[in-house]
C-alpha cells in the first residue's frame, strides 16, 4: 500500500480534521520520505509542492498525533499489545529554542545540552514491532516538580487514549520508582520494568499460620537473586542453548510498598555458573513470568523508532524555535517511520514480511518524485503501457535490497 493512501485512509476516520490539512497532512510523509538533505523547511519547499511560508504556516497549527496513531495501530497490529514510553536526547544548538537545556544522553552516557522528546509508542509483541503514538518535548514542567514527576504526568494526561490499545506499559529501569509506580496505577497501568541488582526484595511466607496472638507473619527472608531458593520460585523460561534460564516468583518489592511478580534472569556460564543477574517486575500479579519477560524484551522496538527517524527523516534537523513547530517536526518525522513500516512492511497477506529497510523504502519514494517530476515537465501521459510497465521498476533503481 501507498504512504499518501493509508495516510489519507487515516485521516478520513478524524472527524475535526479540516480540508486544508487533511489535503497537507496527507502529502507530507510521502515527501519526508521522498526528500534528500536536510529536513528544514526551505528544503522541504524545494521538494514539495508548498512555499516555504506555508510549511512554516501548517507546522505551527495544532494536529492531533496521538488519535492519529492510535487509529493507525488499530487497523495495523495484532491484539498482543502494550505501551512504551522512553525518552530521547536531540541535540540542538542556540540559546532561544524552548525547552533547551542539559538531558541525560544514553549514547554519551552524561548529560549534554540540546532537547528530549519522551516518546510513546505501541508495541505488538506478536510481530515484534513497534509503532509511534506521541512525542512530547520535555518542556513546561509545574513548579517544584521533578523531571520523573513530568514524565509521569505526561502519560497520566493522555491515559484515556492510550487505554484504548492497551493497559499495560513497558518502561526501563530509571522509571522503577515509587512516585511513577503509585501514579501510574492511580490511572489504571499495569507496570513491566526492571529493578536495580541491589534492590531489596522479600519472600513471601507460604508456611502454616502460626498459633496464638499476633500479626500473622507475612515474608520469608531476603532475596538473593545470585542464590534462589528453588523451593519458592519455578523456571518460566530457558534459552535452547543453555545459556540463560528465568525464574518466577511473587515476592515483596520493599521500596514499591507492594507485592509483584518478579522475573529473575540468570545468564549462564558454559560450566552453569551464573555470570549475571537481572530482575524484571511487573505489577499484574497475575501475568505469567514468560510473558514478562517477552513484553520487556519487546520494549527495545521503540529505540528502533528513533534510530530510523534520526537516520533516515530528520529527527534532529528542525530549526524551528517554536515549541509548536518542534512538537509537529517531532510528530511528523516519528509518524512517517511508522506509515512507511506499516504500508510497506506489515501490510503483507497475515504480516508475513520481509526485513524492514526504511532506507529502500526512501530510495524507492525519491526514485518515484522523479519520475513523476520527468513524465510532469516532458509532458508524457502517465497512463501509457510503457510507463506503467516500467514504474516498478524504476523504483527499485539503487535500493539495497531491490
Amino acid at each position: 500500500m501507498n504512504v499518501k493512501t493509508l495516510t489519507a485512509q487515516i485521516l478520513r476516520k478524524m472527524p475535526n480534521i479540516k480540508r486544508w490539512q487533511f489535503k497537507f497532512i496527507s502529502t507530507l510523509p510521502s515527501l519526508l520520505l521522498a526528500m534528500r538533505g536536510r529536513y528544514n523547511f526551505s528544503n522541504m519547499a524545494r521538494w514539495g509542492d508548498y512555499k516555504e511560508g506555508a510549511y512554516r504556516e501548517n507546522y505551527s497549527r495544532p494536529f492531533d498525533w496521538l488519535q492519529f496513531n492510535v487509529l493507525l495501530a488499530e487497523q495495523t497490529l495484532s491484539n498482543d499489545l502494550a505501551i512504551a514510553f522512553d525518552p530521547s536526547f536531540l541535540p540542538k544548538s542556540g540559546k532561544h529554542t524552548p525547552g533547551i537545556g542539559y538531558f541525560y544522553s544514553g549514547c554519551a552516557g552524561r548529560e549534554l545540552r540540546g532537547l528530549e522528546l519522551s516518546g510513546l509508542a505501541v508495541i505488538d509483541q506478536q510481530d515484534k514491532t513497534a509503532l509511534h503514538l506521541e512525542a512530547i518535548q520535555t518542556i513546561d514542567q509545574q513548579e517544584e516538580e521533578s523531571l520523573l514527576g513530568f514524565y509521569a504526568r505526561s502519560i497520566s494526561e493522555r491515559a484515556e487514549k492510550l487505554q484504548q490499545i492497551s493497559s499495560l506499559l513497558i518502561v526501563d529501569a530509571y522509571f522503577a520508582r515509587l512516585p511513577f509506580i503509585d501514579a501510574m496505577l492511580e490511572v489504571g497501568f499495569n507496570v513491566i520494568t526492571r529493578l536495580r541488582k541491589d534492590a531489596r526484595l522479600r519472600y513471601l511466607y507460604q508456611g502454616p499460620a502460626r498459633p496464638g496472638k499476633g500479626r500473622p507473619k507475612q515474608y520469608d527472608g531476603r532475596i538473593d537473586i545470585y542464590n534462589l531458593r528453588l523451593d519458592l520460585v519455578s523456571p518460566c523460561a530457558q534459552a535452547e542453548d543453555g545459556s540463560w534460564i528465568a525464574y518466577e516468583l511473587t515476592a515483596n518489592v520493599q521500596a514499591w510498598k507492594r507485592n509483584a511478580k518478579l522475573v529473575i534472569l540468570h545468564e549462564l556460564k558454559a560450566d552453569g555458573s551464573i555470570k549475571s543477574a537481572r530482575i524484571i517486575a511487573s505489577t499484574d500479579l497475575e501475568m505469567d513470568g514468560g510473558c514478562i519477560l517477552l513484553a520487556y524484551h519487546s520494549r527495545f522496538q521503540i529505540e528502533l523508532l528513533y534510530r530510523d527517524a534520526k537516520q533516515h527523516l530528520g529527527l534532529t534537523h528542525c530549526q524551528a524555535r517554536s515549541k509548536e513547530k518542534i512538537h509537529f517536526h517531532l510528530n511528523a518525522s516519528l509518524s512517517t517511520v511508522s506509515l512507511a513500516k506499516a504500508a510497506c512492511h506489515l501490510s503483507g497477506q497475515n504480516h508475513e514480511q520481509k526485513a524492514f529497510s526504511l532506507a529502500d523504502i526512501k530510495t524507492s519514494y525519491a526514485n518515484e518524485l522523479l519520475l513523476d517530476q520527468f513524465i510532469s515537465m516532458f509532458e508524457i501521459d502517465p497512463q501509457l503501457p510503457k510507463i506503467k510497465s516500467l514504474r516498478g521498476e524504476i523504483r527499485n533503481i539503487g535500493k539495497i535490497a531491490a
